[in-house]
């Protein structure tokens, strides 16, 4: 038996926080800090605005600990309060557009990413609508699977493979 094996599951340390253990609550916070904070900056494009919206997701998670259903998965859960916090954030400072139609690519466009195209990768990726920063995050960085991104973003997978499809064709046209 494993050193992991003893270790108790995120869902077991949520019910256990439901109880009143503050502790095990701080155990799901160091577990999932570091990638909620990623996902924030990737979403929010600002370190220090990235840092206050996981702070705020934890807190909210906190408050609201009673609502979690055991029989969910403690992460997408975890994520989907990030999300909505970080979305809740943008739409205040007005940063929230709709996703547009974007003109296909023409043939020569649609070749791979080389390293030159990186330093026009950010601020391609920043032009993007939060939404479509969310799925690329999720698909790219997490390495999640459309079933996977649309359980944590509150989407259905086809509707997750519209928008990486439209993101995907947005940034090459941007980086070409």
């Amino acid at each position: 038996m494993g050193i992991a094996a003893l270790a108790p599951s995120d869902e077991q340390l949520a019910a256990r926080a439901a109880d009143g253990d503050r502790s095990a609550f701080e155990t799901l916070v160091r577990r999932h800090a570091g990638a909620l904070l990623a996902y924030c900056r990737r979403l929010m494009q600002d370190d220090a605005e990235a840092e206050d919206r996981v702070q705020e997701a934890f807190l909210k998670a906190y408050a609201h600990i009673d609502r979690y259903s055991p029989g969910r998965r403690f992460g997408p859960w975890l994520f989907t309060i990030a999300h909505h916090t970080c979305i809740d954030a943008l739409r205040t400072r007005k940063a929230w557009a709709p996703l547009g139609e974007a003109d296909p690519p023409a043939a020569e466009d649609r070749r791979p990413l080389v390293r030159d195209d990186l330093e026009a990768l950010e601020p391609a990726l920043a032009a993007l609508d939060p939404r479509a920063r969310a799925v690329l995050h999720c698909k790219y960085t997490l390495g999640l699977s459309a079933p996977e991104i649309a359980a944590r973003l509150e989407m259905t997978p086809g509707n997750v493979r519209v928008v990486l499809h439209r993101a995907i064709k947005t940034l090459r046209g941007r980086l070409t």
